[in-house]
């Protein structure tokens, strides 16, 4: 009679547990499609916000790598005084860009960021080069030749820079 009862009672159950893991199991389904669905949104959501500001910080740094290129330097800041005083006034320049800009790193490829970095560094160096190579009477406004001069001569290290941002913003648009 036991075993009879126990049989009874698992034939009566048996309904009620299959009900129960199937509906587990689509419940279980529904949610995961549903936090799908949601992460989806929120990226969504995010790109659109996001692109326009990325989009922004390329093009700061582009127009940072232009104004800091040697020759478009010293035509925007006016040869006055010593060399000397005209290389601190240049680096000083570009320092502030530098600064201004700082915040742009969290939208930019970081491998792009150091190459920026790097250029900016290597005009300050630049400049520095092109005032040793004068005597220490030497005026601004030969400084300023000289740097238009070996600029002419050589590749601008902003160049590089500009083209790995070209090639960032073109291969994710």
């Amino acid at each position: 009679m036991n075993m009879d009862l126990i049989w009874t009672m698992l034939i009566n159950l048996l309904p009620g547990i299959l009900i129960a893991v199937v509906a587990y199991f689509l419940i279980d389904k529904f949610l995961k499609n549903e936090t799908l669905r949601r992460e989806i949104e929120v990226r969504k959501i995010n790109s659109s916000q996001i692109a326009p500001q990325r989009l922004a910080a390329y093009e700061r740094l582009a127009l940072f790598l232009e104004r800091i290129k040697p020759t478009a330097l010293v035509r925007r800041i006016s040869a006055e005084s010593t060399a000397k005083n005209y290389e601190v006034i240049l680096i000083r320049t570009i320092q502030n860009e530098w600064e201004h800009n700082l915040s742009q790193q969290i939208y930019i490829n970081p491998d792009t960021w150091k190459l920026i970095y790097s250029a900016k560094n290597a005009t300050q160096n630049f400049i520095r080069e092109c005032s040793v190579e004068l005597s220490d009477e030497a005026t601004a406004a030969q400084l300023q030749q000289q740097i238009i001069s070996k600029s002419i001569a050589e590749d601008s290290p902003s160049n590089n820079a500009l083209l790995k941002l070209q090639v960032d913003i073109q291969g994710n648009p």
